[in-house]
């Protein structure tokens, strides 16, 4: 939690990818689950609003987290840092939307970018956002906000 990121342009960029609906490019690759368990097993001081089941790479370093309640709705938001690569990373969060039944929007997926996003009906947008890694040369780093509708 060293470095605080502004969370409004993020939410703004969640919102543009909301738009995006139609776009989709899934890559697959078979992921070993071995390599997740989840936020609620992270132990993190403050990960409020995020779903416990939310799956986290064994050994990522969370560098953010911080859940907000303003004008009446709940949003928060993750960032960490994995050695894990796009494929496994998108291959898991795909199976966890396909799970939650949540509905998706955006679902873009190459060897260098991650971006799903969606709705949980009358609930919550999410997106799951991820990129190469400027702090740790050939890691990941992920964004994930979840904003109550």
């Amino acid at each position: 939690m060293s470095d605080r990121k502004p969370i409004v342009p993020l939410l703004v960029l969640l919102a543009a990818s909301l738009s995006l609906g139609g776009c989709s490019g899934a890559e697959t690759a078979a992921t070993d689950s071995r390599n997740f368990h989840t936020l609620a097993e992270e132990r993190i001081s403050e990960p409020q609003y995020l779903p416990g089941d939310l799956p986290i790479p064994e050994g990522a370093g969370i560098t953010f987290t911080e859940g907000e309640f303003a004008g009446g709705k709940k949003s928060s938001m993750l960032i960490y840092e994995t050695d894990e690569t796009m494929a496994e990373l998108g291959t898991t969060y795909l199976k966890y939307v396909k799970q939650k039944a949540l509905e998706s929007g955006t679902q873009i997926m190459d060897k260098d970018n991650l971006l799903i996003s969606g709705k949980a009906p009358g609930s919550y947008s999410y997106s799951i956002i991820g990129s190469s890694s400027e702090a740790k040369p050939g890691g990941t780093e992920i964004i994930v906000t979840w904003v109550e509708n």
